[in-house]
């Protein structure tokens, strides 16, 4: 359908579902990417953090199924973790030494 020149397209919410669950996954995943001419980023998936922090990823998954370690988040099934919390949960287990201080 055609409308002042432009394109109309019409679908149901079951047409465009898949769709949109895509272009959020792709956004997501280019997210998480690891590019070295920017900031680092935000979201990592564990096999970045088992790179840029040495925590396996086999401990990342018991520590997910125990209800222990940093904070994840999911998006279908795959998981992400905020380098913020990594950090501080990393921090939290900093002991301060006589010659530290």
């Amino acid at each position: 359908m055609e409308a002042d020149g432009r394109t109309i397209i019409i679908s149901t919410p079951e047409e465009l579902f898949p769709l949109i669950t895509e272009a959020v996954q792709l956004a997501v995943y280019e997210n998480t990417r690891n590019t070295s001419n920017g900031p680092p980023q935000k979201l990592l998936a564990p096999k970045d953090v088992e790179r840029e922090f040495g925590i396996r990823q086999k401990t990342l998954a018991y520590w997910r199924q125990e209800g222990i370690g940093p904070a994840y988040t999911t998006f279908g099934r795959r998981v992400f973790y905020e380098r913020a919390v990594l950090e501080k949960y990393i921090a939290s287990g900093r002991i301060q030494t006589s010659e530290s201080r």
